[in-house]
């Protein structure tokens, strides 16, 4: 058997922009669910979102685990400003809390 070809995405020339973003959640939040709603609410502009750090302990509720995210933004037609990078962050942040009960961590 033969497996299909991998199909070439088109290589923006505009840069990526990065933004962290730490929340806590519920401990019994699979990471699995945090994903998706983030690529739910950051929508296509989203390139790539790493989970960097979870931790439970002295500073966060017994019942809850906080979540420190990366999330890696590029515009295929133009230069995101940091206004729109922002304002996705927005997004994601409301979503989260929405549908997942996460607290944005200063």
């Amino acid at each position: 058997t033969t497996a299909p070809l991998p199909v070439p995405a088109e290589i923006s020339r505009f840069p990526q922009v990065r933004r962290d973003l730490a929340v806590t959640v519920p401990l019994a939040t699979p990471l699995s669910a945090i994903r998706s709603r983030v690529s739910v609410a950051a929508g296509s502009l989203l390139r790539e979102l790493v989970v960097f750090d979870v931790y439970q302990g002295p500073g966060i509720e017994s019942t809850r685990k906080s979540v420190a995210l990366g999330l890696i933004f590029q515009d295929n037609n133009k230069t995101l400003k940091d206004e729109e990078a922002d304002a996705l962050m927005t997004i994601v942040a409301s979503d989260l809390g929405a549908n997942l009960d996460a607290k944005v961590r200063d």
